[in-house]
């Protein structure tokens, strides 16, 4: 029999503290719903309680239901709310109570009573679960054994279980949100470092006990900070989600993957032979050979892999990570866009590089970069138009250090801008006490043309150490400007109104070097040595150099040739048409006070009018 009123309000104040208990200490949603159907079924005898929740696409999804028949729970599980969708999804369409008194004959239950009316239920009555919003987050019901509404008890005990409902609901949502901003990644949204932790150690754990093996992936975007840096942080985490996209259709729902942080991502793959690694990470870098279109911006992207497997390489999440970390390191200094499996001799290679990476940082600080200057010589007068500056790194204990091996050292830990900033500044500081003549030719990299302000920066350090504009040449190879885009030609534009002078190093050795002349406002072009070197024994070199020669004729620019060693080189260059020489058949590079001594000489008034070797040595 119901309660009376009096201990009926007393049941219910208890049975609020019960539920308010569970939902306190963060126990499941669904423990606490099921309990709650449990109790209001003990009050009211022969009525069938249900409660559902609505979830963020409008969809209907049992939350609890103790004597609702499990077939019938999983046939309405997903249903869409709507103005037809039996009681429960029709209350939380409406947001508001809805009365079946005959499931056969209503009209809402037209397609959904076959399966209740097997189990005797006949009539059902249910109300909508509503938000602080007033959005319907669920719906609470009474299905009845008989054809009928709702007593005034039923009506007094679901106005304060849907109260609960309410609170026990949003609890969870509230709890759910947190752990999304904990544990998700907003931008792609993957699991972050945080669930990629909590997650990975019971996978490992789970792959341990069953004696399973598993690999991890630890991918790094080779030079996605030039995309934040060319395109703008918006565009640069738009393409960061199109790559979390297909890592998941790479990887399967299988795998967990991971978004670490900046260009970091994890994929954690179970029971991954050698052979299942391998061909996952090759999928994977696959996967980037498809260029990236965000907002009309077309985006090549590469990535690099490394990966290491339990239990042959470690049998912790932090020692699998580490010796990842070393096998992607390797795969970097292999060349980039490749993968590379974890080997035990890695540490010691990876050790020696971070120590020679810590020796260039020192080397920063302690002044033992220098510079020289290696003199290009007007192939028809013989005078030194400008000089080229090159960086050199005298080691205190190991001697020279050849620039192909810090330069791209420094490139990979960010110490180029550092370098660039110097070099600009001591060079053109050292070219004000040159013949006015005389210009100086700095290499500018990829790194420095992408960076924000870089014109400015430029433009002000002429004028801090007083050097004509006309006397700076900036030297890009093809690679730098591959990627044609508006702010690569907005920087070289403002370079050619500030009347800095650009040349395209390497010429020839890119894939786009007639794009480049026609795009960007080169003024001179500078042959590659490879093609020098070839001269009088390769026909085809000839060739390509004659045409050269006489495309940037026609183009109103000037050509320089790279790596001269021989005086036939030279005569055939001269009797060829072009402007210029460089090369250690003229000199080679020096130090600052003797390219002075030698420019004293050469700009003299009885300067040659034939190209000659300036020096020897």
């Amino acid at each position: 029999m119901p309660p009376h009123d009096e201990s009926l309000s007393q049941y219910l104040l208890a049975l609020e503290h019960e539920v308010l208990i569970v939902v306190a200490t963060n126990q499941d949603l669904g423990a606490a719903m099921d309990l709650l159907c449990r109790r209001v079924e003990e009050v009211v005898p022969g009525v069938v309680t249900s409660i559902l929740a609505v979830d963020d696409e409008g969809r209907l999804r049992p939350l609890a239901g103790p004597s609702v028949p499990e077939v019938f729970t999983r046939s309405i599980d997903g249903l869409p709310i709507g103005p037809n969708t039996g009681s429960c999804g029709t209350a939380a369409y409406r947001r508001e109570p809805v009365e079946c008194h005959d499931l056969e004959t209503d009209p809402l239950w037209q397609d959904y009573k076959a399966i209740p009316l097997q189990h005797g239920l006949k009539a059902c009555w249910s109300s909508p679960i509503l938000a602080k919003d007033g959005r319907a987050v669920g719906s609470f019901a009474f299905y009845y054994r008989e054809k009928r509404g709702p007593s005034a008890i039923d009506l007094q005990i679901v106005e304060s279980c849907i109260h609960l409902c309410t609170i026990a609901i949003e609890h969870d949502r509230a709890r759910e949100q947190i752990r999304r901003i904990a544990y998700v990644d907003p931008i792609t949204g993957l699991p972050n470092r945080s669930a990629f932790q909590s997650r990975g150690e019971a996978i490992l754990a789970e792959a341990k006990a069953t004696g399973r093996t598993l690999a991890v992936h630890y991918l790094d975007l080779d030079d996605f900070k030039g995309v934040n840096d060319t395109l703008g942080h918006r565009v640069g985490d738009m393409a960061l989600h199109q790559i979390g996209e297909r890592l998941l259709e790479v990887a399967g729902k299988e795998a967990l993957i991971t978004r670490l942080g900046g260009d970091e991502f994890a994929i954690l793959q179970p029971d991954a032979r050698p052979v299942d690694a391998e061909r996952l990470s090759g999928a994977v870098l696959a996967s980037f050979e498809t260029d990236f279109v965000v907002e009309g911006h077309v985006i090549s992207l590469g990535a690099s892999c490394g990966i290491a497997r339990a239990p042959d390489d470690g049998v912790t999440l932090i020692e699998l990570m580490k010796n990842a970390d070393l096998a992607l390191y390797r795969a970097k200094a292999d060349g980039r866009g490749r993968c590379r499996f974890f080997l035990p001799e890695m540490a010691d290679a990876v050790r020696r590089r971070r120590e020679r990476e810590a020796d260039l940082r020192r080397a920063i600080e302690n002044d033992e970069l220098a510079l020289v200057y290696q003199p290009i010589v007007d192939l028809q007068t013989g005078r030194i138009t400008s000089c080229e500056t090159l960086l050199r790194w005298n080691h205190p204990t190991r001697g020279r250090v050849p620039p192909t091996e810090f330069v791209p050292m420094a490139e990979d830990i960010g110490l180029i801008p550092e370098i660039g900033r110097w070099v600009l500044r001591r060079a053109c500081a050292e070219a004000t006490r040159w013949p006015d003549t005389v210009s100086v030719a700095i290499n500018l990299s990829a790194v420095q043309l992408r960076s924000p302000g870089f014109s400015a920066e430029v433009r002000r350090t002429l004028a801090d150490v007083g050097l004509d504009p006309h006397r700076l040449i900036l030297e890009i190879t093809e690679s730098v400007i591959l990627a044609e885009n508006r702010q690569t030609k907005a920087v070289l534009s403002e370079f050619r109104r500030a009347g800095i002078r650009l040349a395209l190093d390497d010429f020839g050795t890119g894939y786009s070097s007639l794009r480049s002349l026609r795009v960007f406002p080169i003024d001179a072009i500078k042959i590659d040595k490879t093609f020098v070197h070839e001269l009088g024994r390769n026909p085809h070199a000839m060739t390509i150099v004659t045409a050269v020669i006489v495309l940037a004729r026609e183009l109103g620019m000037t050509t320089t040739a790279e790596g001269i060693e021989t005086a036939e080189q030279m005569d055939w260059l001269t009797e060829a048409g072009c402007t210029e020489g460089q090369g250690y058949f003229l000199s080679r590079p020096k130090p600052a006070a003797e390219v002075r001594q030698i420019l004293a000489t050469d700009c003299a008034p009885a300067a040659p009018t034939r190209p000659r070797r300036l020096a020897s040595g």
